[in-house]
């Protein structure tokens, strides 16, 4: 197949056709089951080497033109009725691999979303290092917050990428460690946590 600037970055496998980009696009959609931000949508097809940036960016634009999408004030989209039988009785058109990876990276992408919604991080510069941080919420009330000094900003930004990626495991390996339910072996230099 010619490589040019419509079919740069699409991997082996991957959808060259407009009618089929718009068909995986709306699959995603519903199977994140809630509205994404426009950007992440490009990122996740294009960024996996599903489809073209550019041929993707189209087939979105279209989908809202007619109206099988809709794109939100805030940059997200949102399938409509029509968009979520498009997915339903096409999705046979879209290799299987496709769908699977498209709708794996929405559902990660969205709880991600989802976590930096409902917990934060803030980082402060200092003059010799970062102060970062945490806070776990629930119902917009914080359950958790701690500040951790780290050497530069650099690690500052793996403890929040750490911390966003799981801040439930943290609360309660941190919750088993404070009311006993964590067992110190080998000299108190290894933590066995039992989460119920």
């Amino acid at each position: 197949m010619k490589h040019d600037a419509f079919t740069r970055g699409v991997e082996p496998g991957g959808l060259y056709n407009s009618h089929e980009i718009k068909i995986l696009v709306c699959y995603m959609l519903n199977g994140a089951g809630e509205p994404m931000p426009r950007q992440a949508v490009l990122e996740i097809i294009a960024g996996n080497g599903m489809a073209n940036h550019f041929e993707t960016g189209n087939a979105i634009d279209e989908l809202i033109r007619h109206d099988n999408i809709i794109e939100n004030e805030d940059g997200t989209l949102v399938l409509t009725e029509t968009g979520c039988q498009i997915a339903d009785t096409l999705a046979g058109m879209i290799p299987y691999t496709l769908r699977e990876r498209s709708v794996k990276a929405a559902l990660q992408l969205s709880t991600r979303i989802r976590r930096e919604r409902e917990n934060s991080v803030k980082i402060e510069k200092l003059e010799k290092g970062c102060d970062v941080t945490c806070t776990i919420n629930d119902n917009n009330q914080p359950i958790l917050t701690f500040t951790l000094r780290v050497a530069d900003r650099m690690q500052a930004q793996l403890v929040r990428e750490n911390f966003l990626n799981n801040p439930v495991l943290l609360y309660r390996s941190l919750l088993a460690i404070l009311i006993g339910d964590a067992q110190l072996t080998h000299g108190d230099t290894r933590i066995n946590i039992d989460l119920k």
